[in-house]
């Protein structure tokens, strides 16, 4: 009867193999059908999601140089009307008009004004007109070496714009011109030379405006310093005239070409009539259209409120053309789809894989059932109840005295068979647990227990299958205590034990299911916070592909640590999944197995029991994001450093400084600020090359930096001006430090240069003072050491 079972088994299974082959083929030709959907879609949603995040870059980049193009246009031209301010407040040009003392007070103010002009090197003329616009005095820059026109060259200047629109102004207020190329005898001088005029009224001690101070500001070092800060934009950064001609853009050909009227007169309001229409409402904006990225703002040299007819107001306009974003989104879908197809013909393999298996099970399923079908067919479960009583000697074979009648229905053996000794309880034992049947009985022996349960073991039915089942024995002893008998009440657990293989299977599926998974996922326990599932990416990253030992807890894996994560900086998204029983994202510090230090996105959710109320276990799922927050890092890094020197640029020194002002003003704690600029840099640069200048600041300021205080701040103010903050210093060792620092520098051989000497300006905050007061009195002070010959220290108390 067996072997014709087994061979009836083995003629069934080859019909069965191929309809599981075509259903197999069936489902998995659908899956992938959808899957190269999916992948399709996936496609578009990439390249969307990489063009977005492409233009959320630009867009930030854009916004960092527009900030330090607005920031050094304004600093550029706040120190132009600091100049203005400073030489139309000395005293003797309000005496100018005195007769007697006229020729001494002119005398003065040429000496002053030579000076001037020779430290500054930005103003190409620097004059004062009468009531009725005649020069009276004029300082001409003269390539480095600044020379007073005599009388008999001055002009009158009453029909020029300039002077029309200064000579009006009240007292204190300045006109800007328009920037444009200077003129002379009629025509634009060569090489050109682009020029914004300054103007402010000049009054008399009545307050009357008694003339004009004109400063003739050599704009070309604006042009050059925006195109130096625009060097590596991935766009076309342009300085724009308030008509829309272009001052400095990348097509060079095109810049001026408003002041040759027999040039192509194309600029930003015929080439992008729409963005020009925004810009002239004034206003800032960024904006994304089909010509590209475009970023802009006005911006006005004197610092009054925009007007509509501002002739002199600029515009910053930086333009991301749709070529190079689409050129650029190209080669980044370059990078991107290789890896990502590799993924998905994973992913398909794995989906055959797994339908494969699950078509396999369900077959098996099916098979099994029918042969549960049949032998229920042959057999009554329930004759005489579910269990079995039997009553066994302890001797050789355990020979069986009773056994119940059921035992025909479970086993298909007839209860005579073994009262008459045809079978023995020990040949239906599979011999598998024989062992373990005997080793248990002397176990239980040995301890004088009176009942006990044994492990699972499985018996053999009368085909020679083998049946799960578990007993409850009793022993039975003689007056001697030595046992004679067993009585036992076997139970049949083969439904349990296949319950449990299929929950084994099922579990295993889930973690092979769970492995495929990018990015690592834990689940975890919320009463103890171990571990219940942690897959592969898991393991690969904090424990180095080892498998995870039983007890392990979502701390101790993920922060090397032994108590839960507290507090602000590092909360713990488990606590508030249970708080709110809502999802939950944080940021934490992580450690792989290595012990490197890793930037986690970690998001939390909840998982509930059957009402669906209670939370019993959280899913977390890891994203690391270490290289985004270390790019995040190294932009705001290169935000507040000056490319050449290393140390805080003028944008990040105004904020620190301002912030030490106010701990100081707070605390009333003394604070210095010095201010140093290197004498005759000009000549460095000129005799010996932008290469050797730039060697000479860099090694100046490594100096600087080993001799000042770790609480001290050093940073480059503009070109070869530098501003050191001193908190918690007075007068006395403000002075002892710049001195030092003074000799240090004239100490300093360099290669090629030799020696370099720097004059230094200093003082401390007094209670009344703001940033601009400050720095106004430092200034001064550094202007007095170049007053007195270079290469000293003043300090104004």
């Amino acid at each position: 009867m067996r072997s014709l079972s087994s061979g009836l088994l083995i003629t069934s299974r080859s019909p069965q193999n191929d309809v599981l082959n075509g259903r197999f083929l069936r489902h998995y030709s659908l899956t992938l059908l959808l899957l190269l959907a999916a992948t399709f879609l996936l496609l578009l949603l990439i390249e969307h999601q990489l063009k977005e995040g492409l233009v959320i870059r630009l867009k930030l980049e854009s916004n960092i140089l527009f900030n330090q193009l607005n920031k050094q246009l304004d600093t550029s031209f706040s120190e132009i009307k600091s100049d203005l301010r400073f030489l139309s407040e000395q005293e003797s040009l309000h005496h100018l008009h005195e007769l007697k003392d006229r020729e001494s007070i002119e005398t003065i103010i040429k000496q002053l004004w030579v000076s001037f002009a020779g430290q500054r090197t930005r103003y190409d003329q620097i004059r004062l007109l009468d009531a009725e616009g005649m020069e009276t005095i004029r300082v001409n820059f003269n390539n480095g070496k600044p020379v007073v026109v005599e009388k008999d060259a001055l002009q009158s200047k009453s029909k020029r714009y300039y002077f029309s629109e200064a000579i009006t102004l009240p007292s204190g207020e300045i006109y800007v011109s328009p920037m444009d190329l200077n003129f002379e005898r009629g025509a634009v001088e060569l090489p050109l030379k682009p020029m914004i005029r300054f103007a402010t009224p000049v009054v008399n001690e009545s307050g009357q405006n008694v003339g004009v101070l004109v400063l003739n500001y050599l704009a070309e070092k604006t042009l050059e310093e925006f195109r130096r800060s625009s060097t590596g934009f991935f766009g076309n950064a342009l300085l724009i005239n308030s008509s829309g001609y272009p001052l400095s853009s990348p097509e060079s050909a095109s810049n001026w070409n408003f002041m040759f009227p027999d040039s192509p007169q194309t600029g930003t309001h015929t080439r992008h009539p729409e963005i020009w229409q925004l810009i002239k409402k004034g206003q800032r904006g960024q904006l994304m259209t089909q010509e590209g990225l475009f970023t802009f703002d006005i911006f006005n040299p004197s610092g009054r409120p925009l007007s509509k007819n501002c002739t002199s107001c600029l515009v910053i306009l930086l333009h991301v053309p749709d070529t190079l974003i689409e050129k650029k989104l190209a080669l980044e879908l370059k990078e991107t789809l290789p890896p990502l197809l590799m993924a998905l013909l994973l992913i398909g393999l794995i989906l055959g894989a797994l339908l494969w298996h699950r078509d396999k099970r369900r077959a098996q399923e099916r098979e099994i059932s029918k042969l549960h079908g049949e032998i229920a067919h042959e057999r009554d479960l329930f004759v005489n109840g579910p269990g079995i009583i039997v009553k066994i000697r302890n001797e050789i074979g355990w020979p069986v005295d009773y056994i119940s009648a059921n035992i025909q229905g479970f086993l298909n053996y007839r209860p005579q068979q073994f009262l008459n000794g045809s079978l023995c309880f020990s040949s239906i034992i599979e011999p598998t647990y024989l062992s373990q049947y005997i080793s248990e009985s002397e176990q239980a022996n040995l301890q004088h227990k009176d009942i006990f349960k044994r492990s699972p073991y499985r018996l053999l039915d009368a085909q020679g299958i083998g049946r799960w089942v578990q007993d409850i024995s009793q022993p039975i002893r003689d007056s001697q205590g030595k046992i004679t008998h067993y009585y036992s009440h076997i139970s049949d657990i083969t439904a349990l034990k296949d319950t449990e293989q299929k929950l084994k299977l099922s579990r295993d599926h889930i973690q092979r299911v769970v492995d495929t998974i990018p990015d690592p996922t834990l689940v975890i326990d919320i009463g103890n916070y171990q571990l219940l599932l942690a897959n592969q990416a898991a393991r690969d990253l904090y424990n180095g592909n080892r498998s995870i030992g039983k007890g392990m807890t979502c701390y101790r894996l993920s922060h090397k640590r032994d108590l839960p994560c507290t507090g602000l900086n590092d909360p713990c998204p488990i606590q508030e999944v249970m708080l709110t029983g809502k999802s939950a994202s944080v940021r934490h510090k992580h450690f792989n197995d290595k012990g490197k230090m890793l930037f986690v996105d970690v998001r939390a959710t909840p998982l509930f029991d059957e009402t669906g109320t209670k939370v019993v276990q959280v899913v977390e799922s890891h994203r690391d994001v270490t290289e985004a927050v270390e790019l995040e890092k190294q932009l705001q890094h290169m935000a507040n450093t000056d490319r050449l020197t290393q140390v805080f640029n003028r944008m990040k020194f105004d904020e620190e400084l301002k912030n030490q002002i106010e701990w100081a003003h707070s605390t009333q704690n003394p604070l210095g600020l010095i201010m140093f600029d290197l004498d005759h840099f000009k000549a460095v640069n000129d005799n010996h090359g932008h290469d050797v200048g730039d060697e000479v600041l860099k090694r100046i300021v490594e100096l600087v930096m080993c001799h000042i205080r770790k609480s001290d701040t050093l940073a480059r103010w503009g070109g070869e001006e530098f501003m050191i903050i001193t908190p918690l210093t007075d007068v006395f060792e403000l002075k002892t430090i710049a001195e030092s620092l003074r000799e240090k520098i004239e100490e300093l051989e360099h290669a090629t240069v030799g020696q370099v000497t720097a004059s230094f300006g200093g003082s401390v905050l007094k209670p009344r003072d703001t940033l601009s007061t400050l720095v106004k009195r430092v200034d001064t002070a550094l202007y007095q050491s170049k007053q007195s010959g270079r290469n000293r220290c003043t300090v104004i108390e």
